[in-house]
């Protein structure tokens, strides 16, 4: 199908009419940036100068730190840092050793041996006996891929490893056969456990992307002791990872580096995640130097510290730093096929090509197909697009930029007061099933810091954080 490639707008409108979900409007203004925020991070300075602490700003909400449940990059980049997984990224993005030491693969790519490393062991916790951290076995490997399998956690992780031998069959009997005195499938068969240092991944055909798919956080290895909860996600994060997770406390996730951990690791004490804050409240902490530094740089923040190039604008020069990251991130919209509205969006898809307002390459490319239409879709649910809630400041960047643009096909565009999707949902954030993805946004990643603090890198992938070089220069 034929694509359309729009650049972003700073055009910032959702409106509604007549009955129906609930609509929210944002209109993030960039000079509102600079204006007194509502809250602050609270401040918990150490008066000995040897304690170093860093405290980093997120875009999005982190409301778990369970793999999977988590759903935006903000979620993944905090579970990388604690957690490991079996295959991690090199430095140009190939697969390399984690937890797996080293793995063998048949010609057909159809057998996946790794070998674990017989040393690492899961950070302290009061889920061990004496509260030490026990060693990592094969076992655990196969354990949070039949947890993510089961019918109690989202589907999403799980869309990903239905090649699996025996993976599908054990997944569905777990979504369909509620009563478990009827299921025949006690496990996945084709993930083994064959000694404690040795898993074996057999897949129903040739897998050569599946090193990749296990070295994505949703794979992330945590002990089974954590999950205290079949229906509920795991509330203290426990993993191998080069910072161990210590508390909740508001909108911060407190970490403190794993002294285990057999990795390269940053000169500090502690780092704290600050994530929940509206943009404008994340920003002006930053400026009030409560915050080192902001991790992928919201679009309104972008428009207010850089050029149309991307570029820190002169007057920043002396207090920030901006650095494009090695990774993109990307923001899809998935039409409901069920919702019945496949013309209309196909009609109005061309007005999304004409109706291009602002040229800013800053932040990145919209590429937009048309969808199909099922013959069993639903009826039209008239002139109106609904999308399924969001908070995250990029989609509410992105829906506020394409409404005034549908509404030039006399359709108006709101938000769902719900998470979830209906059958009278037009479009989701999440790729739900009956989705087919309509719109993706490129967007580049920046990381805005003060001139004092150095070594955040995001490589590859928008999760793939890497703070082992982090420093901050106590003589600036």
């Amino acid at each position: 199908m034929k694509k359309l490639f729009l650049y972003v707008l700073p055009f910032l409108l959702i409106t509604s009419c007549g009955k129906g979900p609930e609509t929210v409007t944002v209109r993030p203004d960039t000079s509102e940036l600079f204006t007194a925020p509502d809250s602050a991070v609270s401040e918990t300075e150490s008066d000995d100068d040897e304690f170093t602490q860093i405290k980093i700003g997120e875009p999005a909400s982190i409301n778990s730190l369970d793999p999977l449940f988590a759903e935006s990059s903000s979620e993944w980049r905090a579970i990388h840092l604690i957690y490991e997984t079996l295959i991690s990224l090199d430095e140009n993005g190939e697969p390399a050793p984690g937890l797996a030491k080293s793995w063998t693969v048949n010609e057909d790519s159809t057998q996946f041996v790794f070998h674990l490393n017989a040393t690492t062991t899961f950070h302290d916790s009061p889920f061990f006996e004496s509260n030490t951290g026990r060693r990592v076995v094969a076992s655990d490997i196969k354990f949070i891929f039949d947890r993510m399998a089961n019918n109690n956690v989202p589907d999403f992780a799980a869309d990903h490893f239905e090649d699996i031998l025996g993976f599908s069959a054990y997944h569905s009997e777990q979504t369909f056969i509620k009563d478990a005195d009827r299921r025949v499938y006690s496990t996945i068969e084709g993930i083994r456990a064959r000694n404690d240092s040795t898993v074996v991944f057999i897949m129903n055909s040739p897998a050569g992307d599946l090193l990749n798919r296990l070295a994505h956080p949703m794979t992330s290895v945590y002990p089974k002791e954590s999950v205290r909860s079949q229906t509920k996600p795991i509330q203290q994060a426990v993993g191998t990872g080069a910072f161990r997770f210590i508390q909740k406390e508001k909108q911060a996730h407190l970490l403190t580096v794993n002294e285990n951990y057999t990795g390269d690791q940053p000169d500090i004490d502690r780092l704290d995640i600050i994530s929940g804050l509206n943009e404008r409240d994340l920003f002006q902490n930053f400026a009030r130097m409560d915050l080192h530094a902001l991790i992928e740089l919201s679009p309104s923040s972008i428009l207010t510290v850089a050029d149309s190039t991307g570029r820190l604008l002169q007057s920043y020069y002396q207090d920030y730093s901006l650095s494009r990251s090695g990774a993109t991130s990307d923001y899809s919209l998935y039409f409901n096929q069920n919702s019945g509205q496949a013309d209309q969006l196909n009609e109005a898809i061309p007005l999304l090509n004409r109706r291009t307002l602002l040229n800013t390459p800053a932040l990145g490319s919209i590429s937009v197909d048309s969808v199909e239409a099922p013959t069993s879709a639903n009826p039209s649910n008239g002139s109106q697009f609904i999308v399924t809630q969001t908070k995250h400041p990029f989609y509410q960047f992105l829906l506020n930029t394409i409404a005034p643009q549908f509404s030039q096909t006399g359709t108006s565009f709101s938000m769902s007061a719900s998470y979830a999707m209906s059958d009278k949902t037009t479009f989701a954030t999440l790729r739900y099933p009956g989705t087919e993805l309509f719109l993706s946004w490129e967007s580049p990643l920046y990381i805005l810091s003060h001139t004092d603090v150095s070594g955040i890198r995001i490589n590859h992938q928008p999760w793939n954080i890497d703070l082992s070089e982090l420093k901050l220069n106590r003589s600036n």
